[in-house]
């Protein structure tokens, strides 16, 4: 499948009326493309972030709110506010043990569940099982490198988070993005579970994530997403994906 547009994507069914979006992860790249484009749709959001007073956007429509995703009050309170999510936490890759992944994904779902919530999309990775990914051995090869090494424990959490989202009874989605990249979006492709392509554009991936609110293709299964075509440097990937800059 590729989209150019909401329209192009969201035309296979609905999820019903999910204007009051929460989003976590707002105060990352990708969550504030995410914050900007569902501003520009019209939804009111709610953007979680630890760091409220650094967060650019201003809204009428857009309520920032302080706090920690791996704080059951804070999730408590910021599902009660909302219709629907959208996780897109994001942290560096390092060799130390991380949980906020599953953590958050935990808490979620339990709050979604009190608050009769349904609708969930979290973001994780291809790097989550690189093995199943159709693409040359250097690529490959790449992704497993950093799955054994030094996204590991990433990796780890990110493999857990999708297995607390996927045996829930919500009206979930997971993402599968590859290498994500600040250049301008060209146009998205998803294909379950697995898709040729090396790397997304994160206005792209904003773009996929929106429409999923109004298209149920992908409920209750796991998506990968690409920008079809994309080429970027190896220097600036390591930067946007490795350093997260």
């Amino acid at each position: 499948m590729i989209a150019n547009d909401s329209e192009a994507a969201g035309s296979r069914g609905t999820t019903g009326h999910l204007s009051r979006l929460l989003v976590l992860g707002a105060n990352g790249p990708t969550g504030r493309e995410l914050v900007r484009q569902a501003l520009d749709r019209g939804h009111e959001v709610h953007a979680l972030t630890r760091h409220p007073d650094a967060f650019p956007i201003r809204h009428d429509r857009l309520h920032v709110l302080a706090g920690d995703a791996t704080d059951r009050a804070v999730i408590d309170d910021a599902v009660l506010r909302t219709d629907a999510v959208i996780c897109t936490i994001g942290t560096k890759f390092t060799r130390h043990e991380v949980d906020v992944y599953s953590t958050s994904a935990h808490l979620l779902i339990t709050a979604m569940a009190k608050y009769d919530r349904r609708r969930l999309i979290v973001v994780t990775s291809f790097g989550v099982a690189p093995s199943q990914h159709r693409r040359g051995p250097v690529q490959k090869g790449s992704y497993v490198l950093a799955r054994r090494t030094f996204a590991r424990t990433v990796y780890d959490d990110m493999a857990r988070m999708e297995s607390y989202v996927s045996t829930s009874d919500l009206d979930w989605t997971i993402v599968r993005p590859p290498g994500l990249t600040n250049t301008p979006g060209e146009g998205y492709a998803t294909q379950e579970t697995e898709i040729n392509g090396a790397f997304c554009a994160r206005p792209d991936l904003a773009l996929m994530l929106l429409d999923q609110l109004t298209d149920d293709q992908y409920l209750q299964k796991i998506v990968a997403v690409t920008t079809p075509g994309l080429a970027v440097s190896a220097l600036q990937m390591f930067k946007e994906e490795v350093l997260k800059r």
